[in-house]
């Protein structure tokens, strides 16, 4: 089975809709069968858009670096079916994908991702969970480290859990009062 975050998966909704009536796509990177990257491509076909989504090696060359500076491992291209179901066509499994993922605008306004395990000539229905993005932590896909924590104390993260804690909640966060302090505003300066 596979999972992608709500982010991710409007993402790739967001990209079909924009498009729509024509085919787009782009690349999905993660770790086993969790989805941790979305590269949007615009459609490069030189002929009928709305038929047949295509890439160049130039495509091919950005999702590499792209993979490769967050450490992913490439999953599959996804692509739409803008009037149709999210079933591989003959010109899919032509291009010997282990898996595949289609998001079918058949009714445009409820589109249909769909994730296919693709054998020889056979084809296998694969699961996609979407999970809440709510509560993730965001992690430093370099250090494995969460990025709040870099640079902050232990006190520092946990006075942002509560104020977190304290905006679900419906309260407004509550910021200490300095005293103003001495400043030369002639030290000032917008050069880097």
């Amino acid at each position: 089975m596979f999972k992608i975050t709500e982010r991710q998966y409007n993402i790739i909704m967001k990209q079909a809709q924009a498009c729509f009536p024509q085919e787009t796509g782009g690349f999905l990177g993660g770790h086993g069968e969790t989805i941790l990257g979305v590269l949007p491509i615009p459609n490069k076909n030189l002929g009928d858009r709305t038929q047949t989504f295509a890439l160049t090696s130039d495509d091919l060359d950005l999702a590499f670096r792209f993979l490769v500076k967050h450490q992913l491992e490439f999953l599959g291209v996804y692509h739409t079916h803008p009037g149709g179901i999210p079933v591989p066509s003959a010109q899919d499994l032509s291009h010997r994908q282990k898996y595949l993922f289609i998001v079918g605008l058949k009714d445009r306004y409820n589109p249909e991702l769909f994730a296919w395990r693709v054998e020889g000539d056979r084809l296998y229905p694969e699961d996609i969970k979407i999970v809440s993005d709510l509560g993730a932590t965001v992690i430093d896909i370099r250090t494995g480290k969460p990025q709040l924590a870099q640079g902050a104390s232990a006190q520092q993260l946990d006075r942002l859990a509560e104020m977190i804690d304290g905006l679900v909640a419906g309260r407004l966060p509550e910021y200490p009062k300095f005293d103003p302090q001495n400043w030369d505003a002639s030290s000032f300066s917008t050069l880097a």
